[in-house]
């Protein structure tokens, strides 16, 4: 090998291990910042109070579910109140009911009760905290975080579609979001506490101009409340489920249709089967770092990025 060849060589291999040993750097970082920035290690909620305000939607109810397997003291909304037994429950009643009995005979950190919360109900809002405050350990009276998922969506061409639809969407998506914020204001700012809302997300396609509307409201009206409740210590962040319709983000669970099942699949994952699920193990995980970062970003995208799957097993984001 001549002297030529041999230093090509070589700067060809200085170059390949300074490219290494940055990329080795740079996961190393990231890792350090994400372990560190979150409040605890394998049990982020660690008890910490969340209000989900509406488990009567898809994503609403896998949320709930999730954030109490994660050991939060989660609080879900249903416009029908707690479970009664009865054969006339929804199904998100009836899966909250099974997750609640099964955790009665199994060790674990995380509480669900459900409540009743409409949130175009001043009512409602103001007995959904009565009942928050009835829940918190003694001496406590703050709450770590309020997960907008109440929401509607009707798919139409502008002008064939019915002015309720609009009317009904505005006044859930986006005054419900305000309506909440005002209300858990004292609760949210004794913690610390922080508002996640439902953002825009991208190629919604056709018919769902007034839906896109009040997502893109919400958008602007968080960014308003950050700045506003910033002084009070008030975090407010928005998650972007991209590649999700919203007829399926805010459907309404229907249990599985696999009878005489139900029984073994609560005993090994505590909950009954249901459907849709609309988010994956990696959105959820990011739903995590912006529920227990100390320092959350503004805004998460929910988006699966195939660039990212050969490092979850790092926690990377």
């Amino acid at each position: 090998m001549d002297e030529k060849t041999a230093l090509v060589l070589a700067l060809q291999l200085v170059a390949l291990f300074s490219i290494a040993g940055a990329l080795l750097l740079y996961l190393l970082c990231k890792i350090r910042a994400s372990s560190t920035d979150l409040l605890d290690g394998s049990t982020p909620g660690a008890g910490k109070p969340v209000l989900v305000t509406s488990a009567d939607t898809a994503i609403g109810l896998q949320i709930a579910i999730h954030l109490a397997n994660r050991g939060f003291r989660v609080f879900a909304g249903l416009k029908d109140g707690a479970s009664t037994g009865s054969a006339e429950d929804s199904a998100s009643s009836k899966v909250i009911s099974a997750w609640q009995k099964h955790r009665e005979s199994v060790q674990g950190q995380g509480v669900l009760v459900a409540l009743p919360l409409d949130v175009t109900r001043e009512d409602l809002l103001h007995e959904a905290v009565d009942v928050i405050r009835a829940h918190l350990p003694a001496g406590e009276d703050g709450i770590w975080a309020v997960v907008n998922t109440s929401g509607l969506s009707y798919r139409g061409r502008l002008d064939q579609q019915d002015n309720s639809h609009w009317d009904a969407m505005l006044k859930t998506n986006v005054v419900g979001v305000l309506r909440t914020a005002r209300k858990l204001r004292p609760l949210l700012r004794n913690a610390g506490g922080r508002i996640i809302t439902v953002g825009a997300t991208e190629q919604l396609g056709a018919g769902l101009v007034a839906y896109a509307a009040s997502r893109f409201a919400v958008e602007g009206a968080s960014k308003a409340l950050r700045q506003e409740l910033a002084p009070v210590g008030i975090k407010v962040v928005t998650i972007n489920p991209q590649g999700i319709m919203p007829e399926l983000l805010f459907s309404v669970p229907k249990l599985s249709s696999k009878q005489g099942q139900e029984d073994t699949t609560v005993e090994m994952t505590g909950c009954m089967n249901y459907q849709p699920v609309v988010l994956s193990s990696r959105a959820l995980h990011i739903l995590d770092v912006a529920l227990t970062s100390r320092k959350p970003k503004d805004n998460y995208s929910l988006e699966e990025k195939p660039w990212c799957k050969p490092f979850e097993i790092l926690k990377i984001v």
